[in-house]
């Protein structure tokens, strides 16, 4: 625009063209003069406008350059948005995780809480039937040395014998009505294994065994049952072992264990191969099991109190060794 407006004031200065010139013309040395201002005023503007020029494609160049800067600086923020989020989901996740470990490790530190507290309610108990038994003890030391002076109280003691008698066969009543209800068990086992029977010629009693144990409170037993003479005559993978036990008190558990192998150690029963593993067993069981001589020619049957801290168990058990032909 400067451009357009000096050269417009430059053709005022020198005049308009297509009319005729009332004055004087000049002389070519004046029009000369003014050929050469004109020139030089349009090679000044000329260069004002390069210099203009260089100046606006220097700018460009710097804006372009800041452009570039701009567009990486864009992307370093974007990758880094993109790094925050899933930082972000990465430690949402194991913000979870860590509650989801803590409710764990809570729910562990009640159960551990709840077993304390039947340890502590048994220890109770425990310390008050033998503050009862010593009393009771007393009692009876008292009595003792009164029966031949007092007859009244012999009466009560007899009394009391009858009582005892009388719960005596009604536990052994119910103990006879769960024998029955474990021979229909077996019965309906056995039916659903496909009726095989001991007397069948597919199969051949090697031996049998009955025993009975008293198991104490907090303890265990176990019972090692080994081939021997007959591991040489039969395939031990064709040995099946039968077995059957009752429990008593009958309203009590026990817990119930078969392992291959001899397995007389706790470090050995901790490492055993389990055919049957803390089965809770009430009043009684029975069942078969195979592949049980297949370590060693033998196994271990093993019965575990360790739940009870005041009564004892007595396990009365009859086991057959087969072999299938």
């Amino acid at each position: 625009m400067d451009f357009e407006t000096n050269f417009d004031k430059a053709l005022l200065s020198v005049g308009q063209t297509g009319g005729e010139d009332t004055a004087a013309s000049p002389s070519p040395i004046a029009a000369a003069e003014q050929d050469s201002a004109l020139d030089l005023m349009l090679m000044q503007e000329l260069g004002e406008a390069k210099s203009r020029i260089e100046k606006l494609e220097s700018l460009n160049s710097t804006m372009m350059a800041r452009s570039t800067h701009l567009e990486t600086y864009t992307r370093t923020l974007q990758k880094e948005r993109d790094d925050s989020r899933n930082l972000t989901e990465r430690l949402q996740m194991e913000l979870r995780m860590a509650k989801m470990e803590a409710e764990h490790a809570t729910r562990a530190m009640n159960d551990k809480q709840a077993s304390l507290e039947e340890m502590q309610m048994e220890i109770n108990l425990v310390t008050i039937a033998s503050a009862k038994a010593n009393t009771r003890a007393a009692k009876g030391e008292e009595i003792a040395n009164s029966l031949k002076s007092d007859r009244q109280k012999v009466q009560e003691l007899t009394a009391q014998v009858q009582a005892f008698q009388e719960w005596a066969q009604a536990s052994a009543e119910s103990k006879r009505l769960v024998q029955e209800r474990c021979l229909i068990l077996e019965a309906k086992l056995k039916q659903l294994q496909g009726g095989r029977s001991a007397s069948d010629d597919s199969e051949k009693l090697l031996f049998e065994k009955n025993g009975s144990m008293v198991i104490g409170a907090a303890d265990k037993s176990h019972l090692v049952i080994a081939l021997g003479e007959y591991a040489s005559q039969v395939d031990s993978r064709f040995v099946v072992l039968r077995w059957k036990f009752d429990s008593s008190p009958a309203d009590c558990s026990i817990d119930f264990n078969i392992m291959k192998g001899r397995c007389e150690t706790n470090a050995e029963q901790s490492k055993a191969d389990y055919l049957i593993k803390d089965r809770v067993i009430t009043g009684g069981a029975g069942g078969e099991s195979e592949g049980a001589f297949s370590i060693d020619s033998s196994c271990t049957l093993l019965w575990s109190n360790l739940k009870s801290w005041v009564r004892p168990r007595t396990v009365k058990y009859t086991f057959q060794v087969v072999s299938l032909r």
